[in-house]
């Protein structure tokens, strides 16, 4: 591990090794720094009690929405050979320490808070107080970086197109594309051979991009969350959108997205990207009042590459998948994540969980 870790992430993982250092007589050797996999790294624990192996899954910070996502992604993400995924984060509260031990998963903290619970190590330290102010997240999990990611998710080619084009496409500014490359490459999620990029650790990469956009891209992109008035029902809303005159100009995600893209499941929110003059026009045509507790959600669009360029439904016009299934977490949307994962993500990313 450096003195001088390059990046934020490094930072989180040597701070929260802390209270596992502190094991009496026990040797951390960290192997790998990438694995090409959804994690950031591996390590060797031993001691006198044996060893153990580590794939460190690192998440900045963490609340109730994040931890669902995290969880769901941990455990249908096995990590290879005798190796366990350990959580590690700036700090995680009693509540979500609870949540994280009752579905078994290993976690530590800046804070010093550790929980390691599998043969032959059983190690709890709870209670600690919050660690230091934590540090902002990497450029490549900014605004401007998740936005850049995505283009690279959506199409993994797009890393060879000329930043000019990277700019417009993602809807951010042109002198940023190459500082953000830089990040990418450090983070081992970018190879240059023979002048030609290639995105590697694509599923860790996908991992990450997808709790920075509920994080801090998504918040952004609000523009108003709605709930339809009474007597009318989500799934009658992509007929009613079909009667209106910009109604293919209104993309549709969420799950009922999802529901228009895999079969077999009864959606119970839906977002809908479009462009903030559109708004109070669709909230009217479509019945829908403001509330922020809604299940309607309408997003702003970004940059040029939003919408969906495969099959679509007579009449509509969908997100792009990876915005769909950048919206399904937790439990209830497990299933229908893993179909849209499969049938549309798996053929743009080369591989399979």
């Amino acid at each position: 591990m450096p003195r001088d870790p390059l990046l934020k992430d490094d930072q989180i993982i040597y701070d929260s090794m802390k209270a596992i250092r502190g094991i009496p007589q026990s040797k951390i050797e960290f192997m790998l720094k990438k694995t090409g996999g959804p994690f950031a790294g591996t390590f060797r624990l031993t001691g006198p009690w044996g060893e153990r192996y580590f794939y460190i899954k690192v998440v900045p910070k963490l609340n109730p929405t994040l931890a669902d996502l995290v969880i769901h992604q941990i455990k249908t993400t096995p990590a290879p050979g005798d190796a366990s995924p350990l959580l590690i984060s700036h700090f995680i509260s009693s509540k979500l320490a609870a949540r994280f031990k009752q579905q078994g998963i290993e976690y530590a903290d800046c804070a010093g808070n550790l929980y390691l619970n599998r043969m032959p190590l059983y190690i709890e330290i709870s209670g600690q107080k919050h660690a230091p102010k934590p540090p902002g997240a990497d450029r490549l999990f900014r605004t401007a970086g998740l936005k850049l990611v995505y283009l690279f998710l959506r199409n993994r080619l797009a890393v060879n197109a000329t930043y000019r084009v990277l700019a417009d496409d993602a809807g951010i500014a042109l002198g940023a594309i190459g500082s953000l490359f830089g990040e990418l490459e450090k983070r081992g999620n970018l190879t240059i051979e023979e002048g030609e990029r290639q995105l590697v650790a694509v599923e860790e990469l996908l991992q990450r991009w997808q709790l920075g956009y509920l994080e801090t891209l998504r918040p952004k992109l609000i523009l108003q969350r709605c709930q339809l008035t009474p007597g009318y029902s989500i799934s009658q809303l992509p007929e009613r959108l079909k009667q209106l005159a910009e109604g293919k100009n209104i993309l549709i995600g969420g799950e009922l997205g999802a529901a228009l893209l895999v079969s077999g499941f009864q959606p119970e929110n839906a977002v809908f990207y479009l462009n903030p003059e559109q708004q109070l026009k669709t909230m009217l045509q479509l019945n829908l009042v403001p509330d922020p507790e809604g299940n309607i959600t309408l997003l702003q669009p970004f940059g040029r590459q939003c919408s969906w360029t495969g099959w679509q439904p007579d009449g509509l016009t969908l997100a792009d998948p990876l915005l769909t299934f950048a919206e399904l977490y937790g439990t209830q949307t497990d299933r229908v994540a893993d179909k849209l994962y499969r049938q549309y993500l798996v053929p743009r990313l080369g591989q399979e969980r």
